[in-house]
Order: structure tokens, then C-alpha cells, then sequence
């Protein structure tokens, strides 16, 4: 368990270097903002393809892959959902809910799969995220229309869900980086000359600058009382969706690192970018932002015994 632990602080230790210097202002003002965009336009991106484009697809094993992380997100869903009603939460709050439930750091989890598992857990990594990133966005922006808007004064949606869904999948460079790597992987037209090589080299500056922009990102200002919504939010977060991944990997037999790079999907926070969601779509944003911030922070303490426990149970 000690061992694991000092696995995984260089992680988290890289999130509180980028805390800090945000603090600080370091080196300059506004500068974390612009590593958040490169990171999200380009090096992160990079990434995705240059692994989404090694995928051995004929692997068997895939297919179920898939639908242990798909079974993990519906069930986990089903729980926010559940309790969102059980306490009559306002539609807003419940959709911020669901996004701190079934979003995932992508980051955080290629980050940690690198770090305890090296290229192999890295590949998977990027296997299980071109599975979760498209169908939880399509799934989070179909949930928000159904459920709050965006709508004008009298009531009525102010853009069509067909639109809406088109641009959170044509918009988003996350999604396109891992349709190209692994489109291109499908027709035997990977590694590109030159071009994988240079799209690698990006890659390997992905996951420290992200950790620090990631980090840079904490808004310790906007936690506030958060109450009862924080609290099951994070149980789905934590609890639901891993432990679900984990029973699926079993019920599957699924063993090993597959499994133990599938349980990380559950294990780290909710993404940063679900923000920008909640206040296009109408959520709560300022209430998300909160468990934004708390959730990376319970994180440091909840992912090493949990990626202990995953080992311990399904090796």
C-alpha cells in the first residue's frame, strides 16, 4: 500500500505544483489559462491519437471492455438520477449532480495509468477513454435538454438537441483526435511518416503540463456549503461507478491490468470541462465548480486505497 501511495503522489504532487503557482501568479498572470487551452487543443489531443492509433482492435476482449465502463456509466447514472428525485433537487443541481457522477478527469486517469502501468496501461487507457468520452457526451447533452434547457423566457428551447449534439461532438478535440487515430488505425494507415513521430514527441509533454493546468484549475473560493448533492454525487463518483466497473470486470472475467486501468475511470474526480457545460446547457455551474474543487482534492486521499483495493481483489 505504501508503495503504491508513492506511485502515485508524483500525480498529485504535480496538481498542487500547478495550485500553487496559479496562486502565486506564476510566472505570469493569465498564463495557466493559455497552457489550459494548448493542453486541451493540442498536446492532449496528440496524445489520444498517438495511442488510439496503436489499439489492437482484433483483440477479443474489447467488446467486453466496452461494456464493462458502458454498464459502469448506466447504473451509476440510474443512482444519481434516483437520488436527485429521492430529495426533490432542483433540475439545475441534479444535472450538476449527474456530471460530477459520470464525468471522469481524462486527464487524471492517462495520467495514473501511465504512472502505475506504463505504455500498456497507457494504451488501455486511451481505449477505455475513446469508449467514455463521445458516449458520456452525447449522453450528458441529451440528459440537460431533457431535463432544464436551454430555453428562452417563454419556455421554449432556444437551440435543437440535433444541433446541440453535433456540436458537442464536432467542437470537442477529444472526440475527433481519438475518431482520426482510431479510424486511421482501423485502415492500416498508422504510424504516418513523420507525422506519428511528431505527434509522439507532443504526447510525451501532454501529461505533466496537463497535471499543472489541471491543478492551476482548483478554485478553492467557490466551495461553499454544498451540502447533501456533494455527498451523493461523490458516493456515485467514488463508490457506485467503481465498484460497478469492478463487479462487471468480475462478472466477465476480466483480470489483471485491464481490469485495474477499467476501475480508474472510476476512481479519479470529475472533469474540469464539465463548467462549460452546465453554463451553456443551464446547470448549476457554481455549485459544479465547488465539486470540481472538492472532488480533486478527496481524490489525493481516495485513489490509493482504492487502486489498492482494485489489485488486491481483481488480480
Amino acid at each position: 500500500m505504501f508503495s503504491l501511495s508513492l506511485s502515485v503522489l508524483p500525480v498529485f504532487l504535480l496538481l498542487v505544483v500547478g495550485a500553487v503557482c496559479q496562486r502565486w501568479r506564476f510566472p505570469m498572470e493569465g498564463f495557466w489559462q493559455g497552457v489550459d487551452k494548448l493542453s486541451y487543443w493540442v498536446l492532449f489531443p496528440s496524445l489520444l491519437f498517438y495511442k488510439t492509433s496503436q489499439i489492437d482492435f482484433t483483440n477479443p476482449m474489447l467488446s467486453q471492455y466496452a461494456l464493462v465502463l458502458l454498464g459502469g456509466l448506466l447504473i451509476t447514472s440510474l443512482f444519481v438520477f434516483a437520488s436527485a428525485y429521492l430529495m426533490k433537487t432542483a433540475a439545475p443541481t441534479a444535472s450538476s449532480m449527474l456530471q460530477a457522477g459520470v464525468r471522469f478527469n481524462t486527464f487524471l486517469v492517462l495520467a495514473l495509468a501511465g504512472s502505475l502501468y506504463g505504455n500498456e496501461g497507457l494504451v488501455l487507457a486511451a481505449l477505455g477513454a475513446s469508449v467514455l468520452i463521445p458516449s458520456i457526451n452525447v449522453f450528458l447533452v441529451i440528459a440537460m435538454v431533457l431535463m432544464h434547457g436551454p430555453t428562452d423566457a417563454d419556455g421554449k428551447r432556444t437551440v435543437s438537441l440535433p444541433r446541440l449534439l453535433s456540436g458537442a461532438l464536432i467542437r470537442n478535440p477529444l472526440i475527433l483526435s481519438i475518431l482520426l487515430g482510431s479510424g486511421l488505425n482501423l485502415l492500416g494507415l498508422t504510424p504516418i511518416l513523420l507525422i506519428s513521430d511528431m505527434i509522439g514527441m507532443l504526447s510525451q509533454a501532454a501529461l505533466p503540463l496537463v497535471l499543472l493546468a489541471v491543478g492551476a484549475s482548483v478554485r478553492f473560493e467557490t466551495i461553499r456549503t454544498v451540502g447533501m448533492a456533494f455527498v451523493l454525487s461523490t458516493v456515485a463518483r467514488f463508490v457506485i461507478f467503481p465498484v460497478m466497473i469492478g463487479l462487471l470486470c468480475w462478472a466477465f472475467d476480466i483480470r489483471g491490468l485491464p481490469a485495474f486501468v477499467a476501475i480508474l475511470f472510476g476512481l479519479v474526480p470529475t472533469a474540469t470541462s464539465g463548467y462549460a457545460l452546465a453554463r451553456q446547457l443551464g446547470g448549476d455551474a457554481e455549485r459544479l465548480s465547488a465539486f470540481i474543487t472538492l472532488q480533486t482534492l478527496l481524490s489525493v486521499f481516495t485513489v490509493p486505497l482504492s487502486v489498492w483495493l482494485s489489485q488486491l481483489y481483481l488480480s
